[in-house]
């Protein structure tokens, strides 16, 4: 165990911090791959160019990792003892710091679950308000695209109630009324008379024929 000991050591842990940094790199990769794409959009021609250069080194490059490959394995092979050790070293350490910690992190779920639980209630009561409103307004949607129509049928005739009330809105406005300042109409419809009788805000009358 001397230098040779300690550099592989250094290696090793080196190893591992390339291993927990894999997911923050990847994270990375991912964000940038975007702009890597129109990098190699931009540099295409030059690649295209350098293409046969490239192909021309790839035996060259088959050898070298050839030839490194044993020494990569060596490396590899020396270095499991040492990280076996160091695992079972770190075991008892860690074994310790999640036994102190779990009284904490019991303490900490215990505080925010009341919390959570009204959160969650929350969630639950605006979903059934937002569902009773999506209700609601599909139900005034339907009532508005909803044609309705009302034919009053007797002997030979057929009066639609909705033009009557327009006649009798226009009858009223040719004896010089605004037709604004209809705030109120009823009208009744007599078939014996074959005529309707209106009243405008309960006190003009008058009387449209069929």
């Amino acid at each position: 165990m001397g230098m040779n000991s300690t550099e592989d050591k250094i290696k090793e842990i080196a190893r591992e911090f390339s291993k927990a940094t894999e997911p923050v790199i990847k994270e990375a990769k991912k964000a940038a791959e975007p702009f890597l794409r129109d990098v190699k959009e931009a540099t295409k021609p030059y690649t295209s160019k350098a293409e046969p250069y490239i192909k021309k080194a790839e035996p060259y490059f088959k050898d070298i990792k050839e030839k490194t490959e044993p020494y990569l394995k060596d490396i590899k092979d020396k270095a499991e003892p040492v990280y076996a050790e160091v695992k079972t070293k770190a075991e008892p350490y860690i074994k310790d710091i999640k036994e102190k910690a779990e009284p904490y992190i019991t303490k900490a779920k215990e505080k925010t679950a009341p919390a959570a639980k009204t959160v969650k209630e929350t969630s639950q009561k605006a979903a059934k308000v937002a569902k009773e409103a999506s209700r609601d307004i599909s139900a005034k949607a339907a009532k508005r695209a909803c044609k309705e129509e009302v034919f009053v049928q007797y002997n030979h005739h057929e009066i639609n109630t909705s033009d009557i009330i327009e006649r009798a809105k226009k009858d009223y406005i040719s004896k010089g009324n605004k037709a604004t300042a209809i705030k109120e109409i009823q009208v009744y419809i007599k078939p014996s008379d074959n005529a309707a009788y209106y009243v405008v805000n309960h006190t003009d009358t008058g009387k449209v024929e069929f």
